[in-house]
């Protein structure tokens, strides 16, 4: 067994993988914590993976780590801040930090998880590196063309290249912090009044549907685009943008270039909306034109994208589209939780050189519980509901749903990443406009954001402009014409729907409930967005599942593997 990481970054995860390159486990910490994005040591991930592949820290083969040290401090520590970017000295420390921790991982795994076996050594790999790798070792392409992009790994904010299982990772160019895409939309979202900023660039996203692209000259001086070269192919003017720490924030001198201030929450004015629209539409421009330029380069036909701006799903829509690639596989954990999969695949190649592991099928990666834990958990709360075992769970929820219900579902293995695929969800149908409007009081969201669907993927190319599979929620669509007023609850105002493609092999007892909906109404499409309210992460186990259904005012009914709860009526609202 091999033991992944990734440690003192947001979104810290563990992963366990076996010598065929199977996935046993894959869980991020804030799924126990439920501290959004938690970003210290993941020892309840770790111990997870333990308990699910009944092994020890001594029955592994290898820890890997998606960070690297020694580039932490030549590059970030040394070159950065003596040399060239010179962050202030509260980033520098920050930095010190982060490469203390690192150094000292052993010494803490071996106290909080358990002593390693004496020829077994942490390892550390580059992070972007490991972006890479979770990308491709999971696609089951035997050759590819790659991108990665985020605000930052230890110095490089994106690279690209090609990659086999011959030669491994051939990097053909880089990108160095400050140049860095996802920093820029950490300001822009809070320019936008989202905070912080980096971490709501999908907000961000939804919000660019009300604006137009107005701003894009201006944005083109800012951020100086060059497709063609191999490095340094983007150059950020810092002084718009402050981005030494990664989360982004306007300047005055940007401020003044649009006209109006930074947006305090929920006072929005065009410009806001705007500035959205203009920065989706340049990424769009700037993502796709590299992705020509690395086509032209490596003449590779598949493609693999990972890091957090590959979670752009309206521009990972065009790619298939707009550029002469024929497939492409972006992992679906592509945030910073992913390089944990990432430096297990990388250390798994140095153990089984030129090994081909199994091909990632599906997310569901994380904990189940079984139906004892789950009614231990129910009996605690009788007072407030009540409940009963179903046999066909999935057809009273379909008909609920159909009725114009809103069901809170949780079934089967927890996802791993940041999308909800149908074992946490929240479950509603589109055909009521004012659903959105309900949702979003439900999960106390901003009320311009839409929900994505899944739709039977049998389905898509009936329902859909595009019909391109999705399975992980990656790439936005069209509802086609003729159907659009059937499901208005699906659409965003710009008309696009993300979309999770949804089949019998990988989804079960999802497709099951997403099938019977088809067979009452007609309607091949649900609303699923993630079971988590109040900004807090997508629930994990029946306990947290339970108090968020409790805390659900305007929500009466929750499937949790077999059993059918209903609040009573004084408790429902």
């Amino acid at each position: 067994m091999y033991l992944g990481l990734n440690a003192y970054s947001h979104d810290s995860s563990a992963c366990l993988i076996d010598d065929e390159g199977n996935i046993i486990v894959a869980v991020e910490e804030e799924r126990f914590t439920q501290k959004k994005h938690y970003s210290g040591f993941p020892e309840n991930a770790i111990k997870y993976c333990f308990k699910k592949a009944g092994i020890t820290s001594k029955d592994l083969k290898g820890v890997a780590v998606g960070w690297d040290t020694k580039e932490l401090f030549f590059n970030r520590i040394i070159k950065e801040y003596l040399f060239q970017y010179h962050p202030p000295f509260y980033v520098f420390k920050k930095s010190l930090k982060k490469l203390w921790q690192l150094r000292t991982i052993a010494n803490l795994f071996e106290k909080r998880i358990g002593k390693l076996s004496s020829n077994v050594k942490i390892k550390f790999y580059i992070h972007h590196q490991a972006h890479v790798a979770s990308a491709f070792y999971a696609s089951g392409f035997d050759d590819a063309a790659f991108l990665t992009i985020d605000a930052r790994g230890e110095y490089d904010s994106s690279l690209w290249g090609q990659i086999d299982y011959k030669k491994g990772i051939q990097q053909k160019g880089f990108l160095y912090h400050p140049n860095s895409i996802g920093c820029v939309w950490g300001a822009v979202g809070e320019y936008c009044g989202f905070e912080p900023g980096w971490q709501k660039a999908g907000t961000t996203m939804a919000f660019a549907a009300l604006g137009k692209p107005k701003y894009l000259s201006e944005f083109k001086n800012i951020v100086k685009f060059f497709p063609e070269k191999d490095n340094d192919w983007l150059n950020v003017d810092t002084s718009y943008f402050k981005i030494a720490d990664c989360k982004g924030e306007p300047t005055e001198k940007f401020e003044k270039l649009i006209g109006e201030p930074s947006a305090i929450s929920g006072q929005y004015k065009q410009a806001h909306f705007d500035v959205a629209a203009t920065w989706q539409e340049y990424t769009q421009e700037i993502v796709l034109e590299k992705l020509n330029d690395i086509y032209n380069k490596t003449k590779k036909s598949k493609l693999v994208m990972a890091g957090g701006v590959c979670l752009n799903s309206v521009t990972n829509g065009f790619i298939l589209e707009k550029t002469p690639f024929k497939e492409v596989f972006i992992q679906p954990a592509s945030h910073d939780a992913g390089v944990a999969i990432g430096a297990e695949y990388l250390l798994h190649q140095e153990f089984n050189k030129e090994k081909k592991p199994v091909r990632f099928s599906h997310a569901y990666l994380g904990p189940e519980y079984s139906n004892k834990e789950i009614e231990n958990e129910l009996k605690k709360h009788g007072n407030l509901f009540s409940y009963s075992k179903e046999n066909l769970i999935h057809t009273k929820v379909a008909r609920l749903l159909s009725e114009g219900e809103i069901v809170m579902w949780f079934q089967g293995r927890l996802e791993f990443g940041p999308r909800a695929l149908g074992a946490r969800s929240i479950l509603a149908s589109a055909v009521d406009k004012s659903m959105i409007e309900k949702l979003n009081i439900t999960k106390h969201r901003e009320s311009f954001r839409p929900f994505a669907i899944s739709i039977l993927e049998e389905k898509t190319k009936d329902w859909l402009v595009r019909g391109t599979k999705s399975p992980y929620m990656l790439l936005v669509d069209a509802i086609q014409s003729e159907y659009s007023n059937k499901v208005p609850a699906a659409q965003h105002v710009d008309g696009s729907v993300r979309v999770q493609t949804v089949n019998n092999d990988d989804n079960g007892i999802y497709y099951d409930l997403i099938k019977e909906y088809e067979n009452i109404t007609n309607i091949p499409l649900i609303i699923n967005t993630s079971f988590n309210i109040k900004g807090l992460p997508i629930v994990n186990d029946p306990g947290q599942a339970i108090e968020a259904f409790i805390d659900s005012k305007n929500i009466k009914y929750l499937a949790i593997g077999p059993f059918f709860v209903s609040k009573k009526l004084n408790n429902f609202i």
